[in-house]
């Protein structure tokens, strides 16, 4: 199947994007982000969310709602645009964006659901000073985190996540905790992509094996399965639930790393930010087997 994904993909090169079909599923959510140049994410389907800070993370930028922060480019796409201000004082401030869709969505029983985005980030190939900070992102959470579940027991999948530090790679991962009740996130892998380009990313839950130790999560780059995680090797049933059985919702997002010795490194006045720092996104879609 994703052997077809990709001869699609190649189809789909003009800006302005259609959603790529794949033989044997049907989506459940799309969206090719086309609409009036400067006008927000439809609003049915995103939530921009506004979080004045995320200091845990340590993350330096505040997620607004403004249009400024995260809209349609006019030519089928989303731009999530980081920026800088200044306070009255001459304070420095970062401003940026995440959106989550309202939906999420579950893989049924013996079925196979894929979650899937054609993005472009840019080319941060040796880690340049201009971009240090910068971490957009494509990934979920299980829907439980918003029933009350803290993190990490709801569930993650980063589908996509770059940042300064990791050059022209891109790491999937999985987040959750585990059964002797310490956080992980140790299953995961990089993967080389080609920086500054548009590049179709997937993550895919099957369930079609009555085996749970044998169903898969699998990470896919441009149509190409690059790393699987099996019930096996995530290592009892609860923990797959998580992972596996319940719904997730979608995040994309820029976020901007406030310290030195944090994930993304430290947003310095030297990160260059605006439209040339842009999380751009032509269609997210959401496939189940028919």
């Amino acid at each position: 199947m994703f052997a077809k994904l990709a001869s699609l993909h190649l189809l789909f090169t003009v800006v302005c994007a259609t959603i790529p079909t794949l033989s044997g599923y049907h989506t459940v959510f799309t969206d090719d982000f086309n609409g009036a140049s400067g006008s927000v994410a439809d609003r049915s389907k995103w939530d921009q969310v506004t979080i004045k800070n995320a200091d845990s993370l340590k993350q330096t930028q505040i997620y607004t709602d403004y249009a400024s922060n995260a809209h349609l480019s006019g030519d089928g796409q989303l731009y999530i645009i980081p920026k800088r201000g200044r306070g009255s004082g001459g304070e420095v401030y970062y401003t940026s964006a995440r959106l989550e869709t309202y939906g999420s969505w579950k893989c049924d029983n013996g079925k196979a659901m894929v979650f899937q985005a054609e993005l472009r980030v840019p080319d941060m190939t040796g880690s340049p000073a201009k971009y240090e900070g910068l971490w957009p992102a494509f990934w979920t959470k299980g829907v439980s985190s918003r029933q009350g579940t803290k993190w990490p027991d709801c569930g993650e999948w980063d589908i996509f996540e770059q940042n300064n530090h990791m050059g022209s790679t891109s790491q999937g991962t999985l987040h959750y905790r585990k059964a002797d009740g310490t956080y992980t996130f140790a299953l995961n892998k990089a993967t080389g992509y080609k920086a500054g380009a548009y590049n179709t990313w997937a993550f895919k839950v099957d369930r079609r094996n009555a085996d749970w130790k044998k169903q898969k999560l699998t990470f896919h780059l441009n149509g190409n399965q690059y790393y699987t995680v099996t019930g096996a090797m995530v290592g009892t049933y609860k923990q797959w639930e998580i992972l596996a059985y319940q719904p997730f919702y979608i995040i994309l997002n820029m976020a901007l790393g406030g310290k030195p010795e944090g994930y993304a490194g430290k947003t310095t006045e030297q990160t260059v930010m605006g439209f040339e720092s842009s999380l751009r996104v032509k269609y997210v879609a959401v496939y189940k087997s028919n």
